[in-house]
């Protein structure tokens, strides 16, 4: 037995199917839009606080090994290290100063870079300079330098944790939505076709 479909059963089916389309249409463009903020957001992890948590880890090893050697009170052998920590210590400044920095984040880091210049300036005059007297030692006039620069590096060690959690958040709020979604694209697609086989299936009422 075959199915006539009048002319008004056939535009409210093709009708019908065209929201069907524009629906599959439009949630597959939001899906992609949602994959790509994931995506940034993984990137943004890895890159701007995953490694440049590493950084700050390893400039706070080598703050932390210059104080050693500045306590050690070896002048002739402790200038030729503080250049290669020095080295070293800028090399990871400029790493860290390549990721993306959040406004608080480069306040606090200009403030470590003062901090950090300020302790070299430290360090040159202290090895050269007889004006150190036994009972202020090189180690006690330099704690205060030590304890800005360690300062500002517990600072930008915090900032790591809440971004990252903050980014984390904001990418699980886009897998949430996006889930959403396709729930309610299948429950629409569930009704429309519900719809589909009434406009062709149901007689028209006779006037």
């Amino acid at each position: 037995m075959r199915w006539k479909l009048s002319f008004a059963q056939r535009i409210r089916a093709g009708a019908a199917l065209a929201v069907v389309f524009l629906l599959i249409i439009a949630t597959n463009l939001i899906d992609k839009n949602h994959f790509r903020i994931v995506k940034e957001n993984l990137t943004t992890v890895y890159e701007d606080r995953l490694l440049a948590k590493n950084y700050l880890y390893r400039i706070s090893r080598h703050v932390q090994q210059k104080k050693e050697v500045l306590q050690s009170a070896d002048n002739d052998e402790s200038g030729e290290l503080h250049l290669a920590i020095n080295d070293s210590i800028g090399m990871f400044m400029d790493k860290f100063a390549s990721t993306k920095l959040t406004e608080r984040e480069s306040l606090r880091f200009e403030s470590l870079q003062k901090n950090i210049q300020a302790l070299k300036k430290f360090e040159n005059t202290s090895v050269t300079s007889e004006s150190i007297t036994p009972e202020a030692p090189i180690s006690t006039n330099s704690e205060q330098y030590f304890e800005a620069v360690f300062q500002d590096l517990d600072a930008l060690f915090k900032i790591q944790l809440e971004e990252g959690s903050r980014v984390i958040s904001s990418s699980n709020q886009t897998i949430q939505s996006s889930d959403l979604i396709t729930k309610l694209e299948i429950g629409a697609l569930i009704i429309i076709g519900f719809l589909i086989q009434l406009l062709i299936f149901l007689k028209p009422l006779k006037s």
